[in-house]
């Protein structure tokens, strides 16, 4: 806030001082011009850092509104700044407006990765195809949005070198220019819940239907609330989108293979709570298998059932002997 005073002030002094300067010592348009430049200025940096940033956009308690009204702000800024400069300087508008159409031409032409990164971001921006703090896969990169740009995307990676979806640690930054000509998958627009599954494999000789009754109890535990969630989620996904209905009760599906029965869980999940998810319910299976005597987890492991006969031949020689 000192910070922002002094610029406020300094931009102050240097109209008063120019202003001085026309009054008295050398008058001229160039000075006048000079003056209201910085008078002009000093009323847009109040307005916008010192009211609208700090008083009003500051004090927004939810950082995702805060973020974006701050983005809208730094860019309505520079455009004002530049409406005013030009109506100050400028005596023939359309000539420039004109010169401007003519370098913007050639500007697209000449550099059109940095063109087509601009009409990225503003597309980004209007059709929301993604959002500060929502989990998305780009170019082949996965991670959570943390930044976006008028150029470019930050993304705070997850997987890669990590299993269960946490952070590397590492930023991607993602051209915005991708969006427009291919596929970017987003874990958590309009509905913040993603289907996941589990599988456990029983031996033949288990009691597969107790077996079924425990990964179901195991998945409620660790997944309630999140089901519950994601059933009032459920209408407005359907009211937007041409979506009928999916039940979000975890369920257990059944295979038969040659060494074990396979029992696949499905259920509710959130994007960013993946791992954890599937470490409870883990834990929680572990527990109910050391606490059953006819559920047993089955491994890929051989049993020796006999061996063949061996007969040892003799040499002749050992024989004449």
């Amino acid at each position: 806030m000192v910070s922002r005073l002094t610029i406020l002030g300094s931009l102050l002094l240097s109209a008063a001082a120019l202003i001085l300067i026309d009054n008295l010592l050398y008058s001229s348009d160039y000075i006048e011009k000079l003056a209201a430049t910085a008078i002009v200025l000093a009323l847009i940096y109040f307005f916008f850092k010192l009211i609208l940033e700090d008083r009003i956009i500051g004090r927004q308690a939810n950082y995702k509104i805060r973020y974006y009204y701050s983005k809208t702000a730094s860019l309505l800024y520079l455009l004002v700044i530049i409406t005013f400069m030009l109506i100050i300087w400028v005596d023939d508008i359309q000539a420039l407006l004109l010169g401007f159409g003519l370098i913007a031409a050639a500007f697209t032409i000449t550099i059109q990765d940095v063109a087509r990164n601009f009409v990225g971001g503003i597309a980004i921006f209007f059709n929301r195809i993604y959002s500060v703090g929502d989990r998305v896969e780009v170019m082949d990169k996965r991670g959570d949005v943390i930044d976006i740009g008028l150029l470019y995307t930050t993304l705070l990676e997850i997987g890669d070198w990590i299993n269960g979806d946490q952070p590397t640690g590492r930023l991607s930054i993602i051209p915005n220019g991708y969006v427009l000509g291919n596929t970017v998958n987003n874990y958590t627009r309009d509905f913040g819940f993603i289907w996941d599954e589990m599988t456990v494999p029983v031996t033949y000789d288990s009691d597969w239907r107790g077996a079924i009754s425990l990964i179901l109890a195991a998945v409620r535990q660790e997944t309630g609330d999140i089901i519950e969630q994601s059933e009032k989620a459920m209408p407005f996904l359907e009211h937007k989108y041409f979506f009928s209905g999916r039940s979000t009760d975890p369920a257990v599906f059944i295979r038969l293979t040659d060494n074990w029965i396979e029992l696949s869980a499905r259920f509710v999940t959130s994007p960013m709570k993946r791992r954890i998810i599937r470490n409870g319910i883990s834990q929680r299976i572990l527990e109910g298998v050391e606490g059953s005597e006819n559920v047993k987890i089955a491994s890929q492991t051989f049993d020796i059932v006999g061996f063949p006969e061996v007969r040892l031949k003799d040499d002749d020689r050992t024989k004449m002997g």
